[in-house]
């Protein structure tokens, strides 16, 4: 019986009277849940225990219940509960995109693929959370959390050398707890155990808890072999957020998790499948922040319903009814939406390279085989070559670890992006002064932070850059 999990204090667990009772109900299957909404008789029944045993354990549970949940847990009034405080993040339009900053009391996520800048922005918070509030801060203390290896403590003394003004106001590493888990069962001890007697101890001083990343450990050692561990892994996953939001909430601090991203496999559905617009595949894109364009490929994918037609275009429409099977997928790429930095650098090195197909490339989109022109070397023939291939932006198959279980809980999901747009030299035109240069150099990196979604504030994105100082916005 389910009965330690629902009331782990009910003086029941411990009564050797009704021991046989509950190993029956165990034997049945019988849970607490059952014994609160089923008639006495019919409890009796199924467990086949007298119906006077049964009857004086479900007065006891009906008592114990509601002196839990009506007398020690009582509604409190809105305007008594705890108003959630925000902190800066370290730049003022990245604030001005969250409402304020980062918001107490509840999880930010911030996820992404491999070098994004998600630890960046974590160090970052770990010191602006410590400015007076008069600066933005709430004059806090910080835990710091690492799955992957140590706390870069070098990268944190950078920060802080290019920022005189936060050390003149305190800020400083002392002012940060940190811990490193090498594997799931220190990082559940940690969080269950240690983390929230640090917060009784240093009651009012920690602002803010970072957690990087939260899912290292369990995309690896929680298995998923089978239908019965995956709804283990979800329930774990469930019980270990609620813990998070609970001390957030009792001790009025942030919690902030990096997440690590997986895999989102495009999966062609049997034929007539309809997808509702209430399936959570359906609305998954726009839970993860893909683009409009994905969101609308993998819809029409994954339904022969024709329903998503009316989505698109009249010619778009029609051209995908009429096609077989057989190239349908390439039909559908014309949803994609065009990668319009790098037909500029193709339309501007192909000028460069060979001008007499230049107008050619105006005409047709179709790439055309580069001819070596004289004065460029072979390799610099073959990386042109290679170029002219893109022309669509990639589908998007990156998506957050844990699932809807763990989104559930979440407050505000910020993405991280990093992407490759067309240089200063390019779009300046000057690509002919520079011939012989390497080919790296006409693109430059770009980097956005995302908010997919937030309680606090509307979605948006904005551009930014690692610098010395940390992460600013562009």
């Amino acid at each position: 019986m389910d009965l330690y999990d629902e009331l782990p204090g009910s003086a029941l667990l411990c009564d050797p009277e009704f021991t046989a009772l509950f190993e029956s109900c165990q034997r049945y299957r019988i849970t607490t849940i059952d014994f609160l909404t089923l008639n006495v008789r019919e409890l009796a029944k199924i467990s086949q225990r007298s119906i006077n045993e049964v009857m004086r354990v479900k007065k006891t549970l009906i008592d114990e219940f509601d002196e839990q949940f009506l007398k020690k847990n009582k509604i409190q009034p809105i305007e008594k509960s705890n108003n959630p405080t925000v902190f800066t993040s370290g730049d003022m339009e990245i604030d001005n995109l969250l409402k304020g900053g980062i918001h107490t009391g509840s999880i930010t996520e911030v996820f992404g693929e491999s070098s994004t800048g998600k630890s960046q922005l974590l160090m970052q918070l770990c010191l602006s959370v410590q400015l007076p509030k008069v600066k933005g801060g709430l004059g806090g203390k910080c835990v710091y959390i690492t799955t992957e290896g140590d706390l870069p403590t070098s990268r944190l003394d950078g920060i802080l050398n290019s920022r005189p003004n936060w050390k003149s106001l305190g800020v400083s590493q002392s002012n940060i707890f940190t811990v490193s888990c090498f594997d799931l069962v220190s990082q559940e001890h940690i969080l269950n155990v240690q983390l929230p007697v640090l917060l009784e101890r240093k009651k009012g001083e920690i602002k803010l808890i970072i957690i990087d990343s939260i899912s290292h450990h369990m995309r690896v050692e929680l298995e998923t072999k089978s239908f019965s561990e995956s709804q283990d892994n979800r329930y774990y996953v469930d019980k270990m957020a609620q813990n998070l939001l609970l001390l957030a909430k009792k001790h009025s601090t942030a919690i902030v998790v990096a997440n690590q991203v997986g895999d989102k496999p495009l999966v062609e559905r049997p034929e007539g499948f309809v997808q509702n617009i209430t399936d959570y595949d359906y609305q998954f894109g726009w839970m993860v922040g893909w683009r409009d364009s994905t969101i609308m490929y993998r819809q029409y994918y994954t339904d022969d319903s024709g329903r998503n037609r009316r989505l698109m275009n009249h010619q778009q429409s029609q051209r995908i009814a009429q096609t077989t099977s057989m190239d349908r997928t390439s039909t559908l790429d014309d949803i994609l939406s065009d990668d319009d930095e790098y037909s500029l650098i193709e339309k501007e090195v192909s000028r460069v390279i060979n001008p007499q197909t230049q107008s050619q490339l105006e005409m047709n989109s179709t790439p055309q085989p580069v001819v070596a022109t004289p004065g460029l070397k072979r390799s610099q023939t073959k990386q042109q070559h290679f170029i002219v291939r893109k022309k669509k932006r990639k589908l998007d198959i990156r998506a957050p670890n844990l699932g809807l279980t763990w989104a559930n809980h979440i407050t505000t999901r910020i993405l991280l992006k990093k992407s490759y747009k067309a240089s200063q030299m390019i779009k300046r035109g000057e690509v002919q002064i520079y011939q012989g240069v390497d080919p790296d150099s006409f693109s430059q990196v770009k980097r956005t932070l995302q908010v997919v979604y937030s309680t606090f504030c509307k979605p948006g994105e904005i551009a930014f850059t690692i610098t010395k100082k940390g992460i600013e916005s562009t």
